[in-house]
């Protein structure tokens, strides 16, 4: 997946944004997807479509700890993602210099 598709995947949506801040502020947060919901303001509907895009993008993890599916930051995918940007940002940026 090119970086520009990752950062497409990333901001479609507002609930993708708030996901992100959410496990960026708290990289060891570990909880269900009611859970998560419930510290982002929305429900669970709302949000599972946008935890199965993050999951698919390998940003998120999803494990099964007892009888819970917890959701998780995968953060050495998010390290890889970050820079994968971050690179695409400075290669445009150069590019737009010339």
């Amino acid at each position: 997946m090119s970086a520009t598709q990752i950062l497409s995947t990333l901001l479609a949506s507002e609930v993708r944004g708030d996901l992100l801040i959410l496990f960026h502020k708290n990289p060891g947060l570990i909880d269900t997807i009611d859970g998560v919901a419930r510290r982002i303001g929305r429900t669970a509907a709302v949000i599972g479509s946008d935890i199965r895009e993050l999951v698919n993008l390998s940003v998120l993890k999803q494990r099964k700890i007892g009888s819970s599916e917890v959701i998780f930051l995968d953060r050495r995918r998010d390290r890889e993602v970050l820079e994968s940007v971050a690179s695409h940002f400075r290669t445009a940026k150069q590019g737009g210099e010339n």
